[in-house]
């Protein structure tokens, strides 16, 4: 059995996307070395993001810019399936002192999310048509 890298739902051995989030299954087999544990001098609420993906993005943006964060959960990126089948990803925490560096990057980050209005779809269906 593999475990998904987002969600750590287990999924079969040749399954490509995860049943439970669709995450790449398929990108580098090995498994992601053990974080070491941090520990924020003064924590401060960064994120609180119900979109499990968008968490794992944050996060990653995080750590690609040398930003130590942590989560409420022990394990970073863990999510807890509750009533109904909703995913709630965890709080993400980065220290006082990288607050306003790691708000303006949360901040670029959501910006640069692509608005759909309701012709976006209509008109990528014409322009395939026509």
């Amino acid at each position: 059995m593999k475990i998904c890298h987002v969600c750590k739902a287990e999924c079969e051995d040749t399954a490509e996307l995860c049943p439970v989030c669709g995450a790449d299954l398929t990108g580098g087999e090995s498994e992601e070395p053990a974080a070491e544990e941090i520990e924020l001098q003064n924590p401060m609420l960064l994120a609180s993001l119900e979109d499990v993906v968008l968490s794992e993005i944050l996060r990653d943006l995080l750590h690609e810019n040398g930003i130590p964060f942590t989560c409420d959960n022990e394990q970073q990126g863990a999510m807890r399936v509750m009533f109904g089948g909703t995913f709630v990803s965890d709080d993400i925490y980065v220290d006082e002192s990288d607050f306003e560096r790691a708000t303006k990057i949360y901040e670029e980050f959501l910006a640069s999310e692509p608005a759909f209005d309701e012709n976006f779809f209509e008109e990528s269906e014409e322009s395939e048509e026509g």
